[in-house]
């Protein structure tokens, strides 16, 4: 057993989305010579890099992301691989059809699009998922979606709607096979916020 981060690491040239998403700032703020110890000050928005967006997001008044009980950061999911994947593709429900999906546990999608964070064109090329995939999933009780890219709008309303976070932009998912794995999750408990940054990492045994 191993566990493999797939996290982005986090720094001030990290690519935001709109520009109502604030940039990244990591400024020190204290120095061994002056204050016997280093202490930074962190400016990130809450849906910069690998975050999850909680129902908040989108909906006022539903779940906030420290409304969540804890043993759904250590669940199981279902890696779908869906690589390799063009520019624009649109992932369908017939796609999702094919891919003997279980009920009831989180699910991961690969795109290998990871590849590409960090490029100018990053957020408008990505290959998304369809609304009518996205309602699949929720027919399907899914306990979260994880992606390695991110989302359409229609996507946050039909899952979050539903209250089921979305894990957005994993890293490294080159590593991950099809097939189900556990997933740890550890977003920040910001009290009444609409996501927050994330900390995830799969245990696999291959």
């Amino acid at each position: 057993m191993r566990i493999v981060d797939l996290t982005h690491p986090i720094t001030e040239t990290i690519p935001v989305y709109f520009p109502w998403h604030p940039p990244t700032v990591i400024e020190q703020t204290a120095d061994y010579h002056e204050n016997q110890c280093v202490v930074h000050r962190l400016t990130i928005g809450t849906h910069t890099g690998t975050h999850v967006d909680a129902p908040r997001h989108i909906f006022e008044g539903m779940h906030s992301i420290d409304e969540y009980d804890l043993d759904l950061w250590y669940a199981d999911a279902q890696v779908l691989d869906f690589t390799p994947r063009q520019k624009g593709q649109v992932i369908t429900p017939e796609e999702l059809h094919g891919k003997d999906l279980a009920d009831g546990i989180g699910v991961i999608i690969k795109t290998g699009w990871d590849a590409f964070f960090g490029l100018p064109d990053y957020y408008r090329t990505y290959p998304p998922l369809s609304r009518e995939a996205a309602e699949y999933l929720a027919e399907k009780r899914i306990r979260f979606l994880a992606s390695d890219t991110p989302y359409t709008l229609d996507v946050h309303k039909v899952l979050l709607k539903r209250g089921i976070p979305l894990i957005t932009n994993l890293n490294n998912t080159s590593v991950l096979r099809s097939g189900i794995l556990k997933l740890i999750t550890a977003p920040l408990p910001i009290k009444g916020a609409d996501g927050s940054p994330a900390r995830v990492m799969a245990l696999i045994d291959y």
